[in-house]
């Protein structure tokens, strides 16, 4: 009896101690453990979590198209201001055109017309982005729909470039983005009038589409043309005195989106003649070479339509070519937004590959296809020891591609070992946000604190920043993650 009630005491004793220390769990804790616990007691709560994550610090957005990310009410807006018209065949903004006898066009709206005309306003948005695309445009493939937005738009795209940078960098500062990298085709006619030129010339000489084409004499042929004595700043210039003039930048008023640090990355077109492609490239590394605002080339456009698939391999060979010309020049590549279905099978799984191996990528943009490489596993591999990292877009690949949830290749790139940046593709046209993006990763794909902050930091690490700008950044970062986690 008395072994009994000993034993009985010191269970007592024993489970007392136990309680206490239970009740005083984070005295122990660091603040990132501290974090990490609530994110966990509310990661599957949509709403909280949404409160959290707009107040992480997220370091970058490293795959931002500067077109695509603006909202489709800036455009009808900027279409109003600038007294424009809606087609109404095709809900596209564009010039007023006269009717016939001077009367007033049939076939157009004033774009005014829309702030009157509630049903005018709504299609105008659903036609601009994926804004009930499934309800409004039920037989419309995603991908189609989504990438048919920009012809809606693109009669405003050059003229608002200034305000398009003042609006992201706005919204960058709202959601504790420190960094963006945003990409365009900067002073698109430039290269293109000078394809034009040289094309002529090249087609009475029966050589424009010559397998072995003189990559050498084609290049300096575009430069002679118009592309070498272009002002390679002069656009830039004009859109980011406009935005620092929106955004009120070095008055006592300024706009936190003064401090988000903005560089760009120049594009190439994919689905264009091969003349016209790399007269954009050079345009593209030219830019890079001239002015440190630009620290990157990228190429875009569908790699399921005709051209980018027939022309991979040349394009490739270009940035080949052009990389030897220009080696500091960052390179980051659009590659295998593709899945089964869109294009032949032979074609998926290859263009990762290619990207990395001959087009010199140091990121890779989407990558979904990655588990159609034969070598998928080695593939990663490689990716991870190489330090090549991937930039995901979640709502970007539901929307165009239908991928979701466990289909999409995210969780195999973090169980590789592969750098992962969360990012938003085209933010206006996906209806989304960066903050969203988080939201999707943890609630579809299952991330946890540590796999966010990862690629908060991945956003710095692997951009294409100039060192010492780097280092401000992740010095910037770090602080403003200590902030955050201390109040947890």
């Amino acid at each position: 009896m008395r072994h009994a009630r000993l034993f009985l005491t010191f269970t007592l004793f024993t489970a007392a101690a136990f309680s206490q220390a239970a009740a005083r769990p984070s005295a122990k804790l660091t603040a990132e453990q501290r974090t990490a616990k609530y994110f966990d007691s509310i990661k599957n709560d949509p709403v909280r979590l949404r409160m959290f994550l707009q107040a992480m610090p997220k370091g970058g957005d490293l795959h931002n198209h500067i077109t695509g990310a603006v909202y489709a009410e800036s455009y009808i807006q900027w279409a109003v201001e600038s007294d424009l018209c809606v087609d109404l065949k095709d809900k596209a903004i564009d010039d007023c055109k006269p009717g016939p006898d001077g009367a007033a066009n049939p076939e157009q709206r004033p774009a005014r017309a829309a702030y009157t005309d509630p049903s005018l306003y709504r299609e105008l948005i659903d036609v601009m982005s994926m804004r009930n695309h499934a309800i409004t445009f039920p037989h419309k493939p995603g991908h189609d729909h989504f990438f048919d937005t920009f012809l809606k738009f693109n009669r405003l795209v050059n003229e608002r470039r200034g305000e398009s940078l003042a609006e992201l960098s706005r919204r960058a500062a709202a959601q504790n983005i420190l960094y963006l990298e945003l990409t365009s085709t900067w002073d698109l006619g430039v290269p293109l009038s000078v394809a034009e030129k040289v094309e002529k010339e090249r087609a009475a000489r029966r050589y424009i589409r010559e397998p072995d084409l003189d990559l050498e004499d084609l290049r300096q042929q575009l430069l002679d043309a118009g592309l070498g004595a272009a002002s390679k700043s002069a656009f830039l210039d004009h859109a980011e005195a406009r935005k620092k003039e929106i955004l009120k930048c070095g008055t006592p008023g300024a706009d936190p989106g003064c401090n988000v640090v903005v560089r760009y990355e120049a594009e190439a077109l994919r689905a264009f003649t091969p003349v016209q492609v790399f007269s954009m490239l050079v345009w593209a590394f030219e830019q890079n070479n001239a002015d440190p605002r630009f620290v990157a080339i990228n190429m875009v456009q569908p790699e399921d339509w005709y051209v980018p698939v027939h022309d991979y391999d040349l394009h490739m060979k270009m940035i080949d070519f052009l990389h030897k010309k220009y080696p500091k020049v960052n390179i980051t590549l659009h590659a295998g937004e593709l899945t089964l279905g869109l294009v032949p099978p032979e074609v998926l799984g290859t263009h990762v590959a290619k990207a990395i191996d001959q087009g010199h990528a140091r990121r890779i943009g989407h990558g979904t296809d990655i588990l159609y490489d034969p070598k998928a596993r080695e593939r990663m591999r490689a990716m991870a020891q190489k330090g090549i990292a991937v930039e995901i877009s979640l709502s970007s690949s539901e929307g165009i591609l239908g991928i979701t949830g466990a289909r999409h290749p995210l969780r195999q790139y973090l169980n590789a070992g592969v750098p992962v940046i969360i990012c938003t593709d085209d933010e206006g046209v996906s209806r989304s946000d960066l903050t969203n993006e988080y939201l999707k990763a943890v609630l579809d794909q299952g991330l946890s604190y540590a796999d966010l902050k990862r690629s908060s930091r991945n956003g710095v690490d692997f951009s294409f920043l100039a060192a010492d700008d780097k280092q401000k950044v992740k010095t910037r970062l770090e602080q403003a993650l200590r902030e955050f986690e201390s109040a947890y």
